[in-house]
């Protein structure tokens, strides 16, 4: 039956074999001298498979990715450089820097932390596209994947599950992106094979056996057509595609049909070689004269040549009635649209999924473009330096459990906890990065693993808004910030409001415009929050109170005498406590929840609703509120009367 993939090529693959590609032209001594040491190096570790994986693989991006002997070289050196035998200085004298770097960035990929890439996979696929600034590595681990999709019999149970959810994840799509469709429907197909195994089995007896039936259709169909292009002076290539079994799967699925029932099992594409200039009306009369000859269905006409797709995909697809009254796909296109269109700009993924930046489509044109070249160039180093440019402003992080956030680049430890949850971000003092201590401002870098570290007693402070890059963020802090203000302010309020009730006063406009002059303030808000944050003294209100006003002044309280204050403790009207020597006649009250009682250790603390309250020092409550608010605590002691 007919495959979606060829490997026979690259299974019995020799070294000699290997050293024939073109590319590898001036490199032949250097590449036999280090697959010479990974010879004797894994004869030495009695690994023999090893060297049967080097030579597959660096046949598969020989062949299929047009990489170069730098690539090939890093896939033989690797092992070396996993056992310590080759390190990196020696490996970067011996073969050079790029070799080095090449290695390196395998080894970033290979110690990801990929557990949960079934809920991550679009930023996992990110960071695996930014890991490193050099593409190749990325496409040597993508060759290095179809290996172990090949070969997954070979491996445990457990490992078979994990290259497998991988591959689907993570790695099929990246081969889609990057336009290796060859690869993407090889390890679609083997996916398949493990995951759905019985279906499969099916599809594939069916397709092989109407292989015949559908041979001799397709030639059928075909010969008319041919004859009307060529009497009309075409010169066209015409061919059959029949979809991969996971292609007819997913039509099965989402038409909810069998598969007798999927009418498109395959397409004809016809195209067009002899025309320059009149393309599109070249097509449009190739198509005129095939539905001629065959009905087409006017609902199933797709014109991508007068309205191309944004990716550049041109084409004319129409479906029509063939012999026996089966439906038949045509695509219709010239050389110059086949090329564009097998370069992966009209790559599935892109125009089935949705808006996309026009920049990544430069870049996965140029990775295509690349791909197609026989040997390594200039282009290679310029398609790097566009990836750096594209990728730059993001960067991935890791969280402890595995998850994957995507940030910005020089976002900063605070940045990623306001990432993860406000409350995270407010309460947050620092982290752990990699396995060590770092502070709020540390700037995180790619693929970082980031612990947040929290507290209650934390709160944003203004200095935070330097440190924060993201708008959404600074947004945030700002909006934190003016609550606790709010918090504070209230907080003053009932201080000042206590205080001036207390010393007999009313406690009105014009009198709290006064406090707010005396202490120089701008508002009246801004002496209530500045009492709140404990930034002014109590005990000075009663002397701002007493100035001189233009205005009438308020009618000061009566200094209360010592043989009044005796006299109030003698007749059981005053408690026995003094709050701050500094500050008289504060009206308080004893905390319920330890019962001071007099010859106790005792402390004063300013609630925001009910007063001032008397706590002993051995309070349960005692240590919280002293931590956690000490501009609210206030001395106290018990009076000395005799």
């Amino acid at each position: 039956m007919e495959k979606n993939y060829t490997d026979i090529a690259v299974q019995d693959m020799t070294l000699e074999k290997l050293l024939d590609f073109e590319q590898l032209n001036g490199e032949r001594t250097t590449l036999r001298k280090a697959f010479a040491a990974m010879l004797n190096q894994s004869e030495r570790d009695e690994d023999t498979g090893y060297a049967r994986m080097v030579l597959e693989t660096a046949g598969i991006i020989l062949e299929e990715m047009g990489l170069g002997a730098a690539s090939v070289k890093c896939l033989i050196l690797k092992n070396l450089a996993d056992s310590g035998v080759l390190s990196p200085e020696k490996i970067e004298g011996d073969y050079g820097i790029v070799v080095r770097g090449l290695i390196e960035g395998i080894h970033k990929i290979e110690r990801l932390d990929t557990k949960k890439y079934s809920t991550n996979a679009e930023n996992f696929i990110g960071l695996l596209l930014t890991l490193s600034d050099d593409i190749r590595v990325l496409l040597i681990r993508l060759g290095m994947r179809l290996y172990d999709m090949r070969h997954l019999s070979g491996y445990p149970a457990e490992k078979q599950s994990i290259i497998i959810g991988e591959t689907k994840a993570l790695y099929i799509p990246i081969a889609h992106r990057l336009g290796l469709y060859k690869i993407k429907n090889e390890m679609e197909d083997r996916v398949m094979r493990y995951t759905d195994q019985e279906t499969y089995t099916l599809i594939e007896a069916k397709l092989s056996d109407t292989k015949a039936d559908r041979d001799q259709y397709t030639a059928d169909f075909i010969k008319p057509i041919e004859k009307r292009l060529l009497e009309n002076g075409f010169n066209c290539e015409l061919k059959s595609r029949v979809k991969s079994i996971p292609s007819i799967r997913r039509k099965m699925v989402t038409q909810k049909v069998e598969f007798e029932k999927v009418y498109d099992l395959f397409a004809i594409r016809v195209i067009l070689n002899n025309t320059v200039e009149n393309d599109s009306a070249d097509c449009w009369k190739i198509y005129s004269l095939i539905t001629d000859i065959y009905t087409p269905n006017p609902r199933r006409l797709r014109d991508w040549i007068s309205f191309p797709k944004a990716t550049g995909y041109e084409s004319l697809h129409t479906t029509v009635i063939g012999p026996e009254g089966r439906w038949v796909e045509v695509q219709i296109r010239t050389r110059r649209m086949d090329e564009v269109a097998e370069k992966g700009f009209a790559a599935h993924w892109k125009y089935k999924s949705g808006n996309k930046a026009a920049n990544r489509d430069a870049f996965y044109a140029d990775i295509r473009e690349l791909l197609e070249k026989s040997s390594q160039s200039s282009a290679e180093k310029s398609i790097s330096r566009e990836k750096k440019a594209l990728y730059s402003d993001e960067i991935f992080i890791f969280t402890p459990k595995g998850d994957l956030k995507r940030l910005k680049s020089g976002y900063s430890v605070l940045d990623f906890a306001f990432e993860i949850h406000s409350e995270v971000g407010s309460t947050c003092t620092g982290a752990i990065v990699n396995g060590k201590m770092v502070p709020l401002k540390h700037i995180l870098q790619n693929g970082d693993m980031v612990k947040i570290l929290t507290s209650k007693a934390q709160k944003p402070n203004p200095g935070w808004l330097d440190i924060v890059k993201s708008p959404r963020n600074l947004a945030r802090i700002k909006h934190a910030l003016k609550m606790e203000a709010y918090k504070e302010s209230e907080f003053g309020k009932e201080i000042i409001k206590n205080k001036v009730t207390q010393l007999g006063y009313e406690f009105a406009d014009p009198l709290i415009n006064k406090l707010a002059a005396y202490f120089g303030c701008e508002s009246i808000l801004e002496l209530y929050q500045r009492f709140g944050e404990g930034k002014f003294d109590l005990s000075k209100i009663k002397k701002a109170l007493l100035e001189p006003d233009p205005g009438a002044p308020p009618s000061p309280v009566k200094e209360e005498t010592f043989p009044d204050r005796i006299s109030g403790v003698m007749a059981g009207t005053t408690d026995f406590v003094i709050i701050d020597p500094k500050i008289k006649s504060l009206h308080y009250q004893y905390a319920r929840c330890c019962s001071p009682a007099p010859g106790t250790a005792i402390f004063a603390f300013v609630s925001v609703s009910q007063g001032i309250k008397i706590h002993k020092t051995t309070c349960t409550n005692a240590h919280q509120m002293i931590t956690r608010y000490p501009y609210r605590v206030l001395e106290a002691r018990w009076k000395e009367i005799l």
